[in-house]
């Protein structure tokens, strides 16, 4: 539970594994600062317990009953009258995306969030036996729970899998009353008029104006749920209530800007709603900066004087620089350069275009973002069931375009996961040393590119005592972890600290 010093990258770090040699109150000071606590009550909190917080009092819970508290303050706010301890998780035991892909990448250890989830879990059994208390889990990872190597690792009376705020006040009031509840819980999903408004401040400023994706990506949670939207009205007024508290920036969660109002099949965007929706940000004066969780490339190209109008807006409220210059930054979702996988696990990633036009749509449209200084993150994945040779090299022929197109796109690999919540759910879980050469080539190549894009940057607005300890961590972690280390990390290892010094 951190802000990250208002950085919205960071945060993927606790993906990675966490050195033996680097203690836990470095990774706090520097990293992962503790939010802000009043007395006990963290003073912000992340998105998905405030909307569950909201519930719970639009259900008849009272807000004096309620306490949204930091973990390593848990055993303070805990006592007698205690009745429920409720934890949200996003990446419980390390098996989401970033995690399963650095820790068997690295292969230094458990991820930071495996770390801390297990550290909280145990408070968790010390209070439980002390107090008599329930212990629900839920969240986006909740479903790491169920795995069977996990399931009875943990002392969790129940998992709450899905949406809260149809059924999590139900489970909430059974507990409480003693009546007997499931130990799975699946939340269904909710209509735009029973989310309630949050009550407190968010993380980042977060704000959903949409939920749910609908293109039926096999490999995603989000697209199994229907694509909903909140008026822009109760948009604003979430974000008035992190004003009020002295929170200036806007995160705006969704699974696609450029699909906010879309209510057909056609993923044509929706010109009048999305101007609206910017035009209400605005007139905010007070509101700093805006950032947006994700877009879709194919809807981005479909209307590009939209993407360009969103884009101007964005790079304007933007944290971020490049080259001592401002830009706006998005997640988008690259994943293959290989039509045949494309037409079979994400076909309606591409619409309006079709399968085969992908490689092209994602190269223009990265490009014409970029000529309004509109920098993505793109995620590439490796490992898809059934995924051949001629995939991946239709892949690093992708990677390939966008470098000699001079893009400035930051590639981030990741190793396909059976998401307990996605169509693929029943596929086998991958590790890094299962990789063909081919595929740990597009590590490779996606490193080499990130390193030259964005290190030259970084490096120049650090003092050179970071530099100097830089290259030192570096040097070391080769020598001692990788020069001698499997064929695979050493072919990366080298490569990597060889571009790393063209660029110190």
């Amino acid at each position: 539970m951190s802000e990250y010093d208002g950085n919205h990258a960071i945060p993927f770090a606790a993906g990675f594994s966490k050195p033996w040699f680097i203690p836990r109150f470095f990774l706090k000071k520097f990293f992962f600062k503790p939010v802000r606590s009043d007395s006990i009550e963290a003073s912000v909190a992340p998105l998905g317990i405030r909307r569950l917080e909201a519930t719970l009092v639009k259900s008849g819970f009272n807000v004096e009953d309620i306490a949204v508290v930091h973990p390593d303050n848990l055993k303070k706010a805990t006592g007698e009258n205690t009745e429920i301890i409720a934890v949200s998780v996003k990446d419980p035991l390390g098996l989401g995306y970033v995690s399963i892909t650095y820790l068997s990448l690295l292969d230094l250890g458990e991820p930071i969030n495996k770390v801390e989830f297990e550290r909280i879990m145990s408070d968790i059994g010390d209070l439980r036996r002390k107090y008599d208390l329930k212990v629900v889990v839920g969240g986006a990872g909740s479903w790491q729970l169920l795995r069977p190597e996990n399931e009875e690792k943990h002392h969790v009376d129940i998992v709450f899998i899905g949406e809260c705020e149809l059924d999590a006040p139900m489970v909430f009031k059974k507990l409480i009353n003693g009546k007997a509840v499931p130990k799975v819980i699946e939340g269904r999903q909710a209509d735009v008029e029973s989310i309630p408004l949050i009550l407190r401040p968010s993380i980042y400023g977060s704000v959903e104006i949409s939920r749910g994706c609908g293109r039926g990506c096999a490999f995603c949670s989000p697209t199994l749920q229907k694509r909903r939207f909140m008026p822009i009205s109760r948009i604003i007024e979430e974000i008035k209530v992190n004003l009020t508290h002295g929170i200036n920036e806007a995160l705006l969660v969704t699974e696609d800007i450029f699909m906010y109002g879309v209510n057909s099949s056609s993923f044509t965007p929706n010109r009048e709603a999305i101007k609206a929706l910017f035009e209400n940000l605005s007139s905010l004066s007070e509101l700093k900066t805006i950032q947006v969780t994700h877009a879709n490339l194919a809807a981005a190209s479909a209307d590009r004087s939209l993407a360009r109008y969103v884009a101007e807006i964005l790079r304007e409220k933007s944290f971020y620089t490049l080259f001592g210059k401002r830009i706006a930054t998005i997640e988008v979702g690259i994943e293959t350069g290989s039509p045949r996988l494309m037409r079979k696990y994400m076909a309606g990633k591409c619409k309006p275009f079709k399968p085969e036009d992908w490689p092209t749509v994602v190269t223009t449209s990265l490009s014409f973002m970029e000529d309004y200084d509109w920098v993505a993150l793109g995620t590439l994945m490796i490992g898809l069931p059934e995924e051949e040779e001629q995939d991946v090299e239709k892949t690093i022929e992708l990677i390939d375009m966008i470098r000699d197109h001079g893009l400035r796109t930051f590639l981030v690999r990741l190793i396909f996961v059976p998401l307990g919540t996605c169509s693929l759910k029943e596929q086998a879980l991958k590790t890094f040393n299962e990789l063909s050469e081919r595929q740990v080539e597009v590590f490779a190549l996606s490193w080499e590119h990130n390193i030259k894009t964005w290190g030259i940057d970084f490096f120049k607005s650090q003092p050179s005592i970071v530099k100097i300890m830089f290259k030192i961590a570096a040097k070391l972690l080769y020598a001692l972890k990788y020069r001698r280390g499997d064929r695979w990390r050493k072919s990366i290892a080298d490569r990597v600290l060889e571009t790393l010094k063209s660029v110190m």
